[in-house]
């Protein structure tokens, strides 16, 4: 079974995306902020991670650099208002989703992503 962390500092938003997220049949983590996010990540080794940038403790870019650490580390999405403002090559991160999300774009988005973990030596 695949699994999602959800990292978001506002619980109702926390709460809309595991809502969404529940169909894709993979089992939903979630945190916060940044540094309880990089601790569940070490330890329960998401396949995924949908990473909010603008969080307390520790920001999602400085979260995300830590999570890609790992050996085996997780895909990461960073989850922002602004994402042309976001260097995402420059924290190690998948990719960069803008808010508001629209649920049916970011189920598909999702599942593209479980997809490319099942098959690491697919393309992208």
């Amino acid at each position: 079974m695949s699994s999602i962390l959800i990292v978001d500092d506002e619980p109702v938003v926390r709460a809309l995306l595991r809502a969404a997220l529940e169909p894709t049949g993979s089992r939903i983590l979630a945190a916060g902020d940044g540094s309880e996010a990089v601790e569940l990540a070490w330890r329960e080794r998401p396949d995924l991670v949908l990473l909010d940038v603008a969080l307390p403790r520790l920001n999602g870019m400085d979260a995300c650099r830590a999570m890609k650490t790992n050996p085996s580390p997780p895909r990461v999405l960073l989850v922002t208002g602004s994402p042309d403002e976001v260097d995402v090559e420059g924290c190690g991160a998948d990719g960069v989703i803008g808010k508001p999300l629209p649920m049916p774009e970011l189920f598909s988005i999702v599942m593209d992503q479980l997809a490319a973990c099942a098959n690491p030596n697919s393309e992208d």
